[in-house]
């Protein structure tokens, strides 16, 4: 019976496709311009799939066809469909990365951080590579979803090294995957919400836009900085006292627990790379090959994870799509977020409209303040803010606020006395630097605490010396690096 619709699926696919497609071939006739029939073809092609297929991730493919038609692009089409590109982008990429998280890809991807060679040198090292290893994962897939994914097989870790609860040891390393894997949230845009809020700020102020490569390369080297300074906190400072007790080749006993990756996964884990690649590639390029950079720049950022959820919903395994539409909106978008950005979006909007006049006012009732200080003095202000808020409030809320403000009191400044894009983007950066408390980051924050492994005085006391970190590094470090690549 599965058998059976998957060739139907298939073959209602494959017309509609060809509708689609050759319509684009048409010349101008019958009264219809080129234009006319490209969005004919892909109404035909559109009404094939919602009736022979499903009305869900088809549309998907509806607004791909869409995007690509000139007349509308699609910023154009994400506009009209969602009300702006960011809310187009978290929803795809929340669906975009929901199949990895049921992976064994974070059990594995650690098993080959901590067992390396290097790794079993000694005890630092082990917890260097357990951190980079939850670091890394945390650039592409949500911070609630990674901890929650990652505790089950952090607590085998533990069984395997022989940690006890209440050790220094243990407790190090909970707060560290808790800081790394929230830290991590705040080094790229993609499928985080808080950086994304914060580009669209920036946009819909300014008109001016920053692509994935261009925050990366801001965010990563930061966040890099910060890891290596946890780590010398950990060591100097914290200096646990039972890390002889951690002895890295026990952990060679966890190779074998996790089964190689199936075609599935490698699929799953293809499709994340091409999208990557088509955020991050164009910008390496842009001299080489300017009209390639054009051509995908063109697209926003929202199309590469589209393509990647169209690619996994028409690629079947066992006859059944890799990608299941009500699973994935039901357990993998979290909407809540969805929402709020698209509120906040157009209330930053509103809040930095000159017609409204709240940032006149607002640049006037920070005068006294701002005008005594430096360039310096007002990033330190604005970093300084937006970590202590995030670590008592919602990272969200953090975002929306402190960037309106920082684009109404920045923006009245002289051209080019401070750039505007990258202090936005390092506040969407500061938003995750959140661990005090468990408000700050509640899920991350509340599943270390409720672990036993960690408890709240411990998250305060070296989340509050972190964060104090972060806002120097922040302020000294990542403004002059952001200056370079953010216009």
């Amino acid at each position: 019976m599965q058998n059976k619709k998957s060739v139907k699926d298939t073959a209602f696919l494959v017309l509609a496709l060809v509708v689609i497609i050759g319509s684009r071939f048409m010349p101008a006739m019958g009264g219809l311009s080129e234009d006319a029939w490209a969005v004919l073809g892909v109404f035909f092609g559109s009404l094939i799939m919602w009736i022979g297929i499903s009305i869900d991730w088809p549309s998907m493919i509806t607004l791909l066809a869409l995007g690509l038609i000139p007349i509308f692009g699609f910023s154009g089409t994400f506009a009209g469909a969602f009300g702006n590109t960011t809310v187009a982008f978290l929803l795809f990429t929340f669906m975009l990365v929901y199949p990895l998280s049921k992976t064994n890809f974070v059990r594995r991807c650690t098993i080959y951080f901590i067992t390396n060679r290097i790794a079993r040198k000694g005890p630092w090292y082990f917890v260097c590579f357990l951190l980079a290893a939850v670091t890394f994962m945390g650039l592409f897939i949500s911070p609630s979803v990674l901890f929650v994914a990652f505790m089950p097989f952090l607590e085998d870790i533990y069984q395997v090294l022989g940690l006890k609860k209440g050790g220094k040891a243990g407790n190090m390393i909970m707060m560290g995957s808790a800081f790394c894997i929230s830290l991590s949230s705040g080094m790229t845009a993609i499928g985080h919400v808080w950086p994304t809020m914060a580009i669209g700020y920036y946009t819909a102020a300014t008109g001016n836009d920053v692509n994935q490569f261009q925050y990366m390369a801001m965010g990563i080297p930061t966040g890099i900085i910060l890891i290596v300074i946890l780590i010398l906190i950990f060591k100097f400072i914290y200096r646990p006292d039972d890390m002889k007790d951690i002895q890295p080749d026990k952990a060679m006993s966890l190779r074998g627990t996790v089964p190689a990756a199936d075609f599935k996964e490698k699929v799953i884990l293809g499709v994340m790379a091409l999208t990557v690649f088509l955020w991050v590639a164009p910008s390496l390029v842009q001299n080489v090959l300017p009209e390639f950079y054009e051509t995908v720049n063109s697209w926003s950022t929202a199309m590469p994870p589209l393509l990647g959820c169209i690619i996994l919903f028409v690629v079947r395994v066992n006859g059944e799509s890799i990608m299941n539409f009500k699973e994935t909106v039901s357990k993998g978008v979290l909407w809540g977020s969805v929402l709020m950005t698209a509120a906040a979006t157009q209330l930053g909007s509103c809040l930095t409209n000159e017609d409204v006049g709240i940032s006149s006012w607002l640049t006037g009732a920070l005068e006294p303040l701002t005008a005594n200080l430096p360039v310096i003095g007002l990033i330190l202000f604005f970093m300084t803010w937006a970590v202590i808020e995030t670590n008592f409030s919602s990272n969200i809320v953090t975002t929306t606020v402190v960037s309106a403000v920082a684009l109404s009191v920045l923006t009245a400044l002289p051209a080019g006395s401070v750039n505007v894009g990258a202090v936005v983007c390092m506040v969407g950066f500061a938003a995750a630097i959140c661990n005090m408390t468990p408000a700050g980051q509640s899920t991350v924050n509340t599943v270390a605490i409720g672990s036993g492994w960690t408890d709240t005085k411990s998250m305060f006391v070296w989340g509050g010396l972190f964060a104090i970190a972060g806002i120097l590094v922040l302020s000294f470090i990542a403004y002059p690096l952001g200056s370079l690549f953010i216009a």
